[in-house]
């Protein structure tokens, strides 16, 4: 960032808890986040998190830095309306060149990596249903279900009750013909939902 002419880094947090907390001490130009960040247990991290930064600070714009790869991922962060995203496997430049575009033009930015995701075919998964009718909050609940939360850990992060996130991975399972929790993980991980 501090290649970028005109522009610092004003906070660097570790979890979704303390970008909230961060964002709370000013005004910002951009605000800068991933997917997956750590953090404690009840962190959020995430679509959520995401959803919850553009219904509290609407006029900022938001950037997305992160290793998912997931086209629904990706798709529902351009539903979210994200100012911009940048894999962390494109370069440097790359992702300051995004900075510079959604911080100082006020323009969208998407990454040749992440426009390639999303123009390019649906990926194949022999024996899965099409998952284009799952909601974000199943795919969130299969991404983290595949990452190793137990059911009562993703209801403490998202900040839902352990019935409805038991629910929301019923329903996704049926949706996607799956049947148990292993083949729900090894989904996560054959569709790059997580790394």
């Amino acid at each position: 960032m501090s290649r970028i002419a005109g522009m610092q880094i004003a906070a660097s947090v570790a979890s979704g808890a303390e970008l909230l907390d961060a964002l709370q001490t000013g005004p910002w130009h951009l605000i800068i986040t991933d997917l997956l960040m750590h953090g404690v247990q009840a962190d959020r991290d995430g679509l959520h998190l995401v959803r919850q930064l553009k219904r509290l600070y609407p006029d900022t714009p938001i950037l997305v830095f992160t290793m998912v790869r997931n086209r629904d991922i990706l798709q529902e962060l351009e539903q979210i309306n994200v100012a911009g995203i940048v894999t962390k496997s494109e370069s440097v430049g790359t992702f300051a060149e995004a900075v510079a575009e959604v911080a100082m033009h006020r323009k969208r930015y998407r990454s040749a990596g992440v426009k390639a995701i999303l123009d390019g075919p649906r990926p194949s998964v022999p024996g899965l249903a099409d998952r284009s009718s799952l909601t974000g909050k199943e795919l969130e609940v299969i991404r983290l279900y595949g990452a190793g939360l137990s059911l009562t850990e993703i209801a403490a992060r998202l900040h839902r009750s352990v019935s409805t996130i038991a629910t929301q991975k019923s329903n996704a399972m049926r949706k996607l013909g799956i049947t148990t929790n292993a083949d729900m993980i090894r989904y996560a991980h054959i569709t790059r939902l997580i790394r």
